[in-house]
């Protein structure tokens, strides 16, 4: 019989609002939604890339990526400049209001990660980070 609370997608889910929420109480303080701290996250790594990549590597569609840009743009952590290979799309740009987060940001990402995993070993930990990485690359 189906039990709810054993289901993988349920606590999957269940998982990831808590996680949700964490992160988003860690991020009150720099007025970012975990959405816009992932793609933020991501413009650290790979600064100066056009609205489409950073939708790929968030895995956004292209309507959720301009609103997540539009309010990055308005809070001034990112800026928005001409591509010169294709003058149709911009590229974007970490400020320096961003670098100025940056650290304490990633911190918080880290401190979140620390608290979900707190009650279980380091070894569970990678186990289920293994897992994880299968159920969401396996096609």
């Amino acid at each position: 019989m189906f039990e709810l609370n054993d289901s993988l997608s349920f606590l999957l889910s269940k998982c990831n609002q808590k996680a949700f929420a964490l992160a988003q109480e860690r991020l009150i303080e720099f007025n970012l939604t975990p959405e816009q701290a992932v793609a933020l996250t991501y413009l650290f790594k790979k600064d100066g890339i056009n609205q489409l990549q950073l939708g790929e590597m968030i895995q956004k569609d292209r309507t959720t990526v301009s609103g997540i840009v539009n309010k990055l743009v308005t809070l001034g952590y990112v800026s928005k400049g001409t591509n010169p290979f294709d003058k149709r799309s911009s590229l974007l740009f970490i400020t320096e209001k961003a670098l100025s987060i940056k650290d304490v940001m990633l911190q918080q990402a880290v401190e979140v990660n620390k608290f979900l995993t707190k009650d279980i070993t380091d070894q569970e930990r990678e186990f289920l980070l293994t897992m994880l990485k299968k159920i969401r690359y396996s096609t």
